[in-house]
């Protein structure tokens, strides 16, 4: 069950966007405009967190606090939300039991990195946001080195680079060393898109994406981290790039400091280096996409897995992956045989073949005036990125650089976004 967020906030403009972008990071959301409101709600309802306004009518969110914490209602953590002038306030309020405070106006990034932590801080509700991650799959020579390899990692707590393709699994890679080297920590993600606190300790697993997209000041705030973090606790950092680690020292957007960081490196290997594997991978995915998305469980054919294992898979994994829950979406059939892929990479061949995975082909009427035409290229131009990042704001913003609250907003006025 996904956890339980309670917004308080007297502005009815706030309150719902609060709803609607928390509903989309796949929380379940209740709203209050006042504190009698908000005390009824948390009386009646089992809540993981509560994102509170300082200033409302009749009773203030500091009083509000003070009362629950009175009252021992304090079984989950409260992030006050302060405007203008108000910061000292909520800073105040911590002392009372307030776990942290965002600022207004919102930043979407700050706010869901903000909630993620909290939640996280919470025990019941870490046991029920929790779900299993996806793990390394395959017995080929080349993935039982690699897992070699994380088990002598994960005897030690140094920061690991990993080196591959887009696509490739990084990520997945990430967190099954992170799973061996602490298990009881849970593992952070950080990209592009997201706000790190300056001098804000690390205290759990800590993976980035992607290093040579962050900026300046977030390379600066990273580095600040992890100065004032225990270097006794029990916790990774792990970076990731498709450059390798020796290309890492070539680009220029990046801070010497943060390259040093990073002295052992490891290649996660693309799919084509291990393509024996590739039934292991089709039979895993298969029960992944039935169990988690309840797809309906079919079988890859000996002929149609060789098949699969010739085709070259230019997006790698997470192309392999979404050929495979497009054909467990596809027919009814227990089997998927050799005419069914050959029919499925026939109709995803100019998406995922013929045209590199970052381009777009629009037809344009030159009769449209620009704000028309405008409009036309935004609403594709999203919708495809939605489509490639499975409709995932969170990754949305990061893919096409904007903060979310502008983000929602013109998804809205697009009619791109759809409730949950």
């Amino acid at each position: 069950m996904n956890a339980r967020i309670l917004v308080v906030d007297d502005e009815p403009d706030i309150r719902f966007l609060l709803k609607d972008i928390l509903e989309d990071e796949g929380y379940q959301v209740d709203i209050a405009e006042h504190a009698r409101a908000a005390s009824e709600i948390r009386r009646s309802s089992q809540l993981d967190l509560v994102l509170l306004d300082i200033w409302m009518p009749e009773i203030d969110g500091v009083t509000l606090l003070k009362q629950w914490k009175a009252d021992d209602v304090d079984d989950c953590p409260v992030v006050m939300m302060s405007g203008h002038g108000t910061v000292e306030t909520a800073v105040e309020a911590t002392r009372y039991g307030a776990y942290d405070f965002v600022e207004k106006p919102l930043s979407m990034a700050k706010l869901l990195s903000t909630v993620k932590t909290a939640l996280s801080s919470n025990e019941d509700a870490g046991k029920a946001t929790s779900q299993k991650s996806e793990e390394p799959v395959g017995n080929s020579e080349i993935v039982q080195d690699l897992r070699k390899q994380m088990l002598d990692l994960s005897h030690s707590g140094s920061p690991v680079f990993f080196s591959g393709a887009d696509g490739s699994g990084r990520k997945i890679w990430a967190t099954y060393l992170s799973g061996l080297s602490f298990p009881n920590q849970a593992m952070q993600v950080f990209d592009k898109s997201q706000y790190l606190a300056q001098f804000q300790p690390l205290n759990s697993n800590f993976y980035v994406e992607e290093v040579c997209d962050l900026s300046e000041s977030q390379q600066s705030r990273f580095i600040q981290a992890i100065q004032v973090s225990d270097a006794s606790d029990d916790f990774r950092i792990i970076a990731s790039s498709h450059y390798d680690h020796a290309q890492l020292k070539l680009q220029k957007n990046l801070m010497p400091e943060i390259v040093e960081l990073w002295r052992q490196a490891i290649h996660i290997p693309s799919l084509d280096e291990h393509i024996e594997d590739i039934p292991e991978i089709l039979e895993y995915y298969v029960n992944w996409y039935n169990e988690k998305e309840q797809l309906s469980y079919r079988h890859f054919g000996v002929a149609a897995q060789n098949m699969l294992r010739n085709h070259h898979w230019h997006g790698d994994l997470s192309q392999l992956k979404r050929f495979i829950k497009s054909a467990l979406g596809n027919s009814e059939d227990e089997s998927i045989e050799i005419d069914e892929i050959e029919q499925l990479l026939q109709r995803r061949k100019l998406e995922d073949i013929d045209m590199p995975a970052n381009t777009l082909q629009l037809v344009i009427d030159l009769d449209m005036n620009l704000r028309d035409a405008r409009e036309v290229f935004e609403r594709e131009y999203l919708s495809r990125h939605l489509e490639l990042c499975g409709n995932n704001i969170t990754e949305l913003a990061r893919r096409v650089g904007q903060e979310r609250t502008h983000l929602y907003r013109k998804l809205k006025s697009l009619g791109l976004h759809k409730k949950k």
